[in-house]
């Protein structure tokens, strides 16, 4: 034809049609050559006939880069491979907890035998009693009667002779540092002088509690304040006359009165409660040290102006804690009530019966398990003349039980070894864990420690993380997983209080959940069988506190069925002093932070007291392997193997063991079945983090958290402990996430900017002003509102500024007359034109 086009004629209905020309029509829409090509070549149907095709003069097409999402099923195998990830793309990758971990060699666990070492902390098998030390029969006899303790540690026979000598060539006057192990009995070594000094007072009829404190001891938490009350009170309900059988008749014997009473100051209470039982009178008194200085400076009716004894137990952590000037003002207070009370008695303005020995001098005792610099610094500013006690009994000199009164008894000086040890009948273990299995090998670990003790009755372990968001997360984590019910709620959330919020916007009415575990003390947890979970951090409540440490540290009696065993999730607030009875296991799931070896000792030292035996677990990471040796030279062994040479050091560091075997002994199973079990319980718990928004809003806060903490590990261990050196990816999995840690952080991050967003939207679009003539404006907008007019008063008053001089300053002239002035130009010349 002349119009050039090419027409495809029919032959017969099978036959397919001639594609015209790209250069015959312009315009209007055509297939491509690739799609002309694959509808030629497609392979027919067995339930279609067989096509004729006609050849044609396309060209064949240029080879594809790669694949598209138009391709049919029919395609090479290669394509098919990749074409479901390119169509379906997965919201969430589930890793594999067993692969892609770093290749660490694993320690091979010894089969030697291990050495039968004497526990450094029992009381001493020898000879020495509490009554050839010198400690009133009224007191030995409620010790055996009452308290089951009939023989001395080494600390207590080594301090008790100093603090209850006298004469004139003593050491009464002098004060006393006591350094000692972790459960050697250090309370019971400034307790019993305290108690046996103010005893004989009791005789004297005109002392009564009105007399005022004559004794403080300061600790540097509310737990250890609150176990040293508990323990002081049963010291002071002795016996006041001595026994029908005793040597002394109860006839002529000294009658005494009951008028020592123990008080605890922790902040737990009103302030006008505790200033009426200070004003009533509290001879020994117990507490931590703000509440204490607060009380001397603000309350007139607190009587300290005779106080005799002054304890500063934990020093260390006291110093740790930034306690220092607040000790340094309640030293100040006590110096300053007494010198205004020997001023009224010189004046006689006093109206106290009776004559008191105002030349005794107050005596400080200090304890600590380290001598480090910082308390050194405490020890120098505090202590005079002071006289150091060791706690081993490898450094007790023989003239300490031998002759009390003489100068010998005098310890080395404050420039003695920094370094100490932890019991040595403790049994230290750390495993080597890849950051992806630390959950699950901590839940192997814990059903392991349990079954070993499935025999005894109030079996009590310790887990030791690194900050309280993590406490929280992994306390409710494992309350509210359940490995049956995949959508069931937990023991926690089932009691969660569902209230009704009528929103002023619209109509409707929304349901506002109670966060979970709020209020509860006590956790269940399905992976371990009758077993309570409790949590202990210092962002509870008292309350709460007191109840979980009362919760963990209960003996259930053979009667009482239910929970036998108890597990405490804590961090380094439960370090310190406190003695938690029948803790089989210490495990630090996160390494301290601060105090490096120091923390370690004290943290471990929660088990294995008193010469019982425990077990120690940390959780070393891939890039922490040189923590195992680091923490090995800082502590020094000073006790020996039974039947050995004087000159064999026991190794005191902890030893490896192969992670497969803690898993292998949890989960149990045949092979490598321990893997897909612990497959399940990770599985089990990132279920539980999808569950609801509030979980996963924890497990992200927590993995923040965690991160923050690491970071604050000080530059002596950033060779050991740095953020660089771990996978994040990984450590977000052993928060039971599986976003990426970018991802966590956007979606963490995304909320706050968002709020910050509309509430700027919603105080610029007049909102809140209609909202306020209604009523119904809430306390956020005002406050938002009258920060932003303040800022802008504030901006406005400053002008324009001007540089003089290197600085920005004030040129004189407000933003308003520079505004004015620009307007009153404007106006001019538009009136010009």
């Amino acid at each position: 034809m002349d119009d050039g086009l090419v027409l495809n004629l029919v032959q017969d209905d099978q036959s397919t049609v001639r594609k015209p020309s790209r250069q015959a029509k312009k315009g209007g829409r055509w297939t491509d050559r690739l799609k002309a090509k694959r509808v030629t070549q497609r392979k027919p149907r067995s339930d279609e006939p067989t096509v004729a095709q006609e050849p044609t003069d396309i060209p064949l097409p240029r080879p594809t880069k790669r694949a598209r999402n138009e391709y049919t099923p029919s395609r090479t195998e290669h394509v098919e491979e990749r074409t479901p990830a390119i169509t379906r793309p997965p919201t969430q990758i589930i890793s594999s907890l067993f692969s892609f971990n770093p290749k660490v060699e694993q320690p091979k666990q010894s089969s030697l035998p291990k050495a039968c070492f004497r526990p450094s902390n029992a009381p001493l098998a020898d000879s020495s009693t509490f009554a050839g030390l010198g400690l009133d029969p009224l007191i030995v006899a409620h010790l055996s009667s009452k308290m089951d303790i009939t023989k001395p540690t080494s600390i207590q026979r080594a301090a008790l002779p100093v603090l209850l000598s006298s004469g004139p060539h003593s050491v009464s006057d002098r004060d006393i540092f006591i350094q000692s192990q972790t459960g050697s009995g250090k309370t019971l070594s400034f307790l019993l002088p305290i108690i046996q000094d103010l005893l004989p007072l009791s005789s004297l009829s005109y002392i009564d509690r009105s007399i005022g404190t004559l004794a403080i001891v300061i600790a540097p938490t509310r737990e250890l304040a609150k176990q040293i009350s508990d323990v002081l009170d049963v010291l002071l309900n002795l016996r006041l006359r001595p026994p029908d059988d005793s040597a002394e008749s109860p006839d002529t014997a000294p009658r005494l009165t009951r008028w020592l009473v123990s008080g605890l100051l922790t902040g737990g209470s009103t302030r006008t409660h505790e200033k009426a039982r200070l004003r009533k009178g509290v001879p020994i008194l117990v507490s931590t040290p703000g509440r204490l200085l607060d009380h001397l400076q603000n309350t007139a009716s607190f009587n300290v102006s005779k106080c005799r004894w002054l304890v500063l137990d934990e020093a260390d952590r006291l110093m740790e804690l930034g306690f220092e000037e607040t000790i340094q003002g309640i030293l100040r207070g006590l110096d300053g009530r007494r010198k205004l009370a020997m001023q009224a008695v010189e004046e006689g303005r006093t109206m106290e019966v009776g004559g008191w020995d105002w030349q005794k001098q107050r005596r400080t005792i200090l304890c600590s398990a380290t001598i480090r610099e910082d308390v050194q610094k405490l020890a120098g500013t505090t202590l005079k003349d002071p006289v150091v006690i060791k706690a081993t009994e490898s450094d007790l000199p023989a003239s300490v039980s031998d002759d009390p009164e003489t100068d010998k008894a005098v310890m080395p000086s404050l420039t003695s070894s920094q370094r100490f040890t932890p019991p040595s009948q403790l049994t230290q273990r750390y495993v080597i864990v890849p950051l992806k299995l630390r959950l699950v090998t901590l839940v192997a670990l814990l059903r392991s420690l349990l079954a070993q003790a499935s025999g005894r009755r109030g079996t009590k372990i310790i887990v030791f993380l690194s900050c309280t968001d993590s406490v929280d997360f992994h306390w409710t984590l494992l309350g509210g997983t359940s490995m049956n019910d995949e959508q069931g709620a937990s023991n926690i959330d089932s009691e969660a209080e569902t209230t009704q919020d009528e929103d002023s916007n619209a109509p409707r009415r929304t349901t506002k959940v109670r966060r979970p575990g709020a209020g509860k003390v006590e956790a269940k947890c399905a992976l371990l069988p009758d077993t309570s979970v409790f949590r202990l951090h210092g962002s509870l409540p008292l309350q709460t506190r007191q109840a979980s440490l009362r919760g963990f540290s209960s003996v259930p009696s053979s009667k009482t069925s239910g929970s036998t065993s108890s597990i405490l999730l804590c961090t380094s607030v439960a370090s310190r002093g406190l003695d938690l009875p029948l803790v089989r296991a210490v495990i630090q799931y996160d390494l301290p932070t601060e105090g490096g070896a120091t923390e370690y000792v004290h943290r471990v030292g929660r088990t294995a007291r008193v010469g019982k035996g425990g077990e120690a677990w940390s959780f070393v990471e891939p890039s922490e392997i040189e923590w195992v040796k680091w923490v090995d030279a800082k502590m020094q062994g000073d006790t020996k193997p039974v039947g050995e040479e004087a000159d064999q050091k026991k190794s005191v560091g902890p030893q490896g063991i192969p992670m497969e075997s803690v898993l292998r002994s949890g989960f149990g199973g045949e092979g490598d079945e321990y893997e897909e079990r612990a497959t399940e319980v990770q599985l089990s718990f990132e279920r539980w983090v999808l569950r609801g928004k509030h979980n996963a809003e924890m497990a992200r806060k927590a993995y923040l958290s965690h991160m923050r903490a690491y970071a604050t590990h000080p530059s002596d261990e950033k060779h050991i402990f740095h953020i660089r050196h771990l996978h994040l990816g990984h450590l977000a999995k052993a928060f039971a996430l599986r976003e990426a840690p970018t991802a966590v952080t956007s979606a963490s991050a995304k909320p706050y900017f968002k709020q910050k967003k509309s509430a700027a939207q919603h105080i610029a679009s007049g909102k809140t002003a209609r909202r306020r003539k209604r009523g119904q404006d809430s306390d956020d907008d005002f406050d938002i509102a009258d920060s932003e007019k303040r800022m802008e008063k504030v901006v406005r008053a400053q002008g324009r500024l001007t540089k003089k001089a290197g600085k920005m300053v004030s040129s004189g002239v407000s933003e308003f007359q520079i505004a004015d002035g620009y307007a009153l130009e404007r106006l001019v010349q538009t009136s010009r034109t």
